[in-house]
């Protein structure tokens, strides 16, 4: 196996396990951290919204 052969490999076992380990983060986020009655959002990461018109 030549060695950009395994660099591939060894990229692509990088990009899969820290996909996986984002996607852990963001349900504990998501299931630690819930969003109040006036934000909207997931992953822990809500934003302040404003109910009935502008002020």
């Amino acid at each position: 196996m030549s060695i950009m052969r395994l660099v591939d490999r060894w990229v692509k076992g990088t990009v899969l396990v820290a996909a996986a380990l984002a996607a852990v983060a963001f349900h504990h986020n998501h299931v630690t951290q819930p969003c109040a009655a006036t934000q909207v959002g997931a992953g822990g990461m809500c934003v302040t919204v404003q109910h009935g018109g502008a002020a």
